[in-house]
């Protein structure tokens, strides 16, 4: 039954795809599901179309992504061997394509991608192995440029999703965490208490040290773990968190602001890689 129900709600960081992803569920349900089923299922439809008309997205909204990176990857202007290189427009739409894909369902609830449930070691693990990963292709003797760059969009996601899903802003500071993409690093100890009163507000250790909001499914995405903060579900009822993903949270315009400088230093870990920065096929291969 919780499958049933939790399948419905798999589209919430994109309600765009609501259609497409529903209609195998219903499908399946009205074969298979008893009254109960049905009426729990309803319920789940209703509240997704809710969502899908009224929620912002539960990272960075998917044109606020894009427009992030965008101006990082606009910005990415040099000569090498006489020649004038910048990234071209369809190397920047494969990478905005994969950098929105990372929210579709299949990746909604794998935390390393988000920087959500104060998954530090996994997100930042995540982007030391894809900027490796997309430094070997690049360089190889006959370079995926396509599969380089549907890497590189999903590592500037989470990337960017670090920003808007910690309390980096609210710790006060105004330059970027120059670990991402460098060595894997850890937040507040899972037995910290990072919002002791309320799930939707910081203190305590959540003052002073690196935390996250809870998105898990199996608390209804509003639950979180004692002491934890939550990320912020507007519409099912818990509209404080730590998530900064749109313009009218707290703290959005910084987060931004930190998350468009954060992907071109991503970037530019890349193109300075010894391995990289006087290789024109390479550096061809990554920009178009």
């Amino acid at each position: 039954m919780l499958d049933i129900v939790e399948s419905e709600f798999k589209h919430i960081r994109h309600p765009s795809n609501i259609v497409m992803q529903m209609k195998t569920p219903i499908r399946f349900c009205t074969q298979t599901c008893t009254p109960l089923h049905l009426v729990l299922l309803n319920v789940s439809l209703l509240l997704s179309l809710e969502l899908a008309l009224e929620a912002p997205a539960l990272a960075f909204m998917p044109i606020i992504h894009k427009e992030i990176t965008s101006e990082a990857l606009s910005s990415i202007q040099f000569s090498l061997d006489g020649q004038p290189l910048r990234f071209s427009q369809r190397a920047i739409q494969e990478i905005n394509s994969a950098n929105e894909h990372t929210d579709d369902p299949a990746f909604q609830t794998q935390s390393s991608f988000h920087f959500d449930n104060e998954d530090f070691t996994g997100g930042s693990n995540r982007l030391v192995k894809l900027k490796e990963r997309i430094v070997k292709k690049i360089i190889s003797e006959n370079p995926p440029a396509g599969s380089a760059r549907s890497d590189l969009g999903g590592a500037l996601h989470t990337v960017q999703d670090f920003y808007a899903h910690s309390n980096w802003v609210e710790l006060g500071n105004n330059g970027i965490n120059l670990d991402l993409g460098r060595v894997s690093f850890t937040g507040a100890d899972n037995r910290a208490v990072t919002c002791p009163d309320d799930a939707g507000v910081l203190g305590s250790a959540g003052l002073r040290e690196l935390t996250s909001g809870y998105f898990l499914f199996s608390q209804g995405l509003c639950g979180v773990p004692s002491g934890k903060c939550r990320h912020g579900v507007k519409l099912l009822g818990c509209p404080s968190g730590l998530n900064k993903d749109d313009s009218s949270r707290a703290g959005f315009s910084k987060a931004r602001q930190l998350a468009v400088l954060a992907s071109k230093d991503f970037l530019d870990q890349i193109l300075s890689d010894p391995r990289v920065v006087n290789n024109l096929r390479a550096v061809k291969a990554l920009m178009g």
